[in-house]
């Protein structure tokens, strides 16, 4: 029985001193935090709670199951990642999915869909780019694509449902981008004569603009001026080759409308984000940026 159990954590890349630490600092298998949850959340109506979490590293999963506050938590977390020397992921109880087999995926894919992780070196701290510092992935990347027609004409749409390889269920979610026209450049088609049926907005809209990229540990943004995220790796490979662009926001639409010339030509639908930190930090860099600029213009020198 121990051999199997061996086995199974060399498979899953559980190692053994990397548990033994979390055990140090109060993280078990199997750890509860309360006999009952809803009663644990009402009392505790602030905080970030994740029952059943399942606790990553780079090597592999390191926890199945155990219950964190990780407001409460996160301090005695990264205080484990010190002293493993590595940082740690925590995923929510169904991420990666009940059918994941070690090796199946790569584990920076898995590991995009954590909704908190430890910081315990330089290089973990976020990253903010200004968009003239794009594109983030220098070499061109083959996402595929769908082909149809919206509004009677030629279009394209692309979403990292299609392209697992950028996929974050968590992290990325939703987020499409749907235009007029042929594909740019390496953009491979896998699905013909679709008919997109979205419907764009009438009104003139409020003008927004893209204001920064953002890396934060394994995902890449660009955050738009209203506060929402799309994922890089479609912006750079679609809107950011466009001519000319505007973009408007509209109370009857969750989508970001792509102008050129006042013509709509396409839509693009922001991404959800399960990350408490991602949103704070993205939206704390936006208050500061835009109340700088306020200050600018009422203060002129």
């Amino acid at each position: 029985m121990q051999d199997a159990l061996k086995q199974q954590n060399q498979r899953e890349g559980t190692n053994p001193e990397i548990l033994a630490v979390l055990q140090q600092h109060g993280f078990a298998e199997g750890r509860m935090i309360a006999m009952s949850k809803s009663r644990y959340c009402k009392w505790h109506r602030r905080h970030f709670i994740v029952f059943n979490a399942k606790v990553f590293s780079l090597r592999g999963r390191q926890l199945k199951q155990a219950d964190l506050d990780l407001t409460l938590d996160a301090e005695k977390l990264t205080a484990a990642a010190r002293v493993a020397g590595e940082n740690f992921y925590v995923l929510a109880e169904n991420n990666p999915s009940p059918f994941w087999e070690p090796g199946s995926t790569p584990m920076s894919q898995v590991l995009r869909d954590a909704v908190w992780w430890t910081r315990i070196h330089r290089k973990d701290e976020d990253l903010f780019l200004p968009m003239n510092s794009g594109p983030l992935k220098r070499k061109r990347v083959r996402l595929r694509c769908s082909l149809g027609r919206w509004q009677d004409r030629p279009a394209y749409s692309v979403d990292l449902w299609d392209n697992p390889d950028w996929e974050s269920r968590c992290n990325m979610s939703g987020a499409v981008v749907q235009m007029l026209g042929n594909p740019p450049r390496g953009l491979r088609p896998t699905e013909k004569d679709e008919v997109f049926t979205a419907e764009t907005s009438q009104g003139r809209g409020r003008p927004v603009r893209p204001v920064f990229y953002h890396r934060i540990g394994l995902l890449d943004y660009v955050w738009f001026s209203h506060g929402a995220a799309v994922p890089a790796i479609l912006y750079d490979h679609t809107v950011r080759l466009l001519d000319s662009v505007r973009f408007t926001r509209h109370r009857d639409s969750s989508a970001i409308h792509l102008r050129q010339a006042g013509e709509v030509v396409g839509l693009f639908w922001p991404c959800g984000i399960s990350a408490p930190e991602v949103l704070a930090h993205a939206r704390r860099r936006l208050f500061r940026r835009f109340e700088k600029s306020t200050e600018s213009v009422e203060n002129p020198r």
